[in-house]
């Protein structure tokens, strides 16, 4: 006795595919927009990064925002009393010459700015902080040489 198994033609359902092709196109419409949305704030950011040429002041009320502000950004916590905080100015001022386009530099007076300085527990100054988007990645207390200052950013830079 011989089977014979009948086979069902598989043709293409055409209205499914072009649902399907339909759905696919759309999801490369948005992720496209995402990348462009993502692509136009890095230029943005690189201008922003040129247009800064001197260390931004901050305070308490500009903090927070300003360091989330930058992908990158290198703060020197000083007080106009501390001798090592004056040694240190023309270096933290060069360094920002130096990353200008790269690395904002932000400068926070401790004795006009209490909250920020306790908040992030700043007991010794000068104290230098490197954030990246926000968050503390690195931080050297005391003064120090312009090449250590550039080790640590290097490390950070991408």
């Amino acid at each position: 006795m011989l089977n014979y198994q009948i086979k069902k033609h598989n043709k293409p359902d055409h209205g499914s595919f072009l649902i399907q092709h339909k759905l696919e196109d759309e999801e490369l419409r948005i992720i496209n927009e995402k990348r462009m949305k993502k692509l136009q704030q890095v230029i943005k950011d690189k201008e922003l990064l040129k247009n800064i040429k001197e260390p931004l002041n901050l305070d308490d009320t500009t903090f927070f925002q300003t360091i989330n502000k930058f992908p990158l950004i290198l703060v020197d916590f000083w007080a106009p009393w501390c001798g090592p905080c004056r040694m240190m100015a023309p270096i933290i001022d060069q360094s920002g010459k130096d990353y200008q386009g790269k690395l904002p530099v932000g400068k926070l007076n401790v004795d006009e700015n209490p909250l920020v300085a306790r908040q992030l527990a700043i007991s010794s100054i000068p104290t230098l902080i490197l954030f990246k988007k926000g968050k503390v990645v690195n931080k050297i207390i005391g003064s120090v040489s312009k090449n250590r200052i550039d080790e640590m950013v290097k490390m950070h830079l991408e």
